[in-house]
């Protein structure tokens, strides 16, 4: 059973960890540079098109592109979730407190999640900046922050599996890094084989597919039970993965 008071107190031992470390910093500087880099060119080049919409050349490619640095991004926040624990021979003591596994994977990934929020809310400044030049198309851009932050907690849960099956930080990052791109090509393979019915089943089980529609701001409720089952999967993994040290 889920104890809320449990996760409460995971999740603010890991929000402490995570902005005293200095990786949030870093990962934050190169988030912004990129990010920032991207929305200017996107700027620039809107300029040469007159029969294309802001959404079509700056809004869509951006957030396309954010959503994209978070799937590199995400296995560098997770990979000390577990991998740390386990090599401070720390994480035994949590499972042998009053704190059950699920209340432990929840409480990591929400305090990883709300460091995406603080990366998010840097982005914030592009949505703004084009509303005061009059192009602001706020509910398309609501969409979009909405499917990448389910892309995201996608992509967290694949971390923090990948970092509960090893106690090295560097594995970690580059497995779970392997499971996402995996994922991710599952639409490039989806898109180039001649059997339909199998290539909508390709496209579905990747993300791209179910961002690509948030993107333009269309709601469709199979994205979601989409983000909620892969997502529920790797945290059950990762349950299973933790019930397993008491074997």
């Amino acid at each position: 059973m889920i104890n809320l008071n449990a996760i409460s107190l995971v999740y603010q031992k890991e929000l402490k960890a995570l902005f005293k470390s200095s990786l949030i910093y870093i990962v934050a500087s190169l988030f912004c540079i990129i990010s920032g880099w991207l929305f200017y060119n996107y700027l620039i080049s809107a300029q040469e098109f007159t029969n294309r919409t802001i959404d079509q050349l700056v809004i869509a490619p951006l957030y396309g592109n954010i959503n994209f640095l978070f799937l590199v991004f995400s296995p560098l926040l997770t990979m000390n979730s577990f991998a740390e624990e386990r090599k401070n021979h720390t994480l035994d003591l949590l499972l042998t407190s009053d704190l059950t596994e699920m209340d432990i994977i929840l409480g990591k990934l929400l305090g990883m999640m709300t460091g995406v929020c603080f990366l998010l809310l840097l982005t914030l400044i592009f949505p703004i900046t084009l509303s005061l030049s009059g192009h602001g198309n706020w509910p398309v851009i609501l969409s979009n922050y909405l499917g990448i932050f389910f892309c995201t907690f996608c992509y967290l849960s694949v971390g923090v599996f990948a970092s509960s099956l090893t106690e090295n930080q560097i594995v970690s990052s580059l497995l779970g890094f392997s499971i996402l791109m995996a994922v991710l090509l599952m639409a490039a393979s989806g898109g180039i084989t001649k059997n339909y019915i199998v290539g909508q089943i390709f496209s579905y089980l990747s993300t791209p597919f179910h961002f690509e529609a948030l993107s333009r701001g269309s709601i469709r409720s199979y994205d979601f039970i989409y983000f909620l089952s892969f997502s529920g999967i790797f945290i059950y993994l990762t349950f299973i993965k933790l019930i397993s040290r008491k074997w």
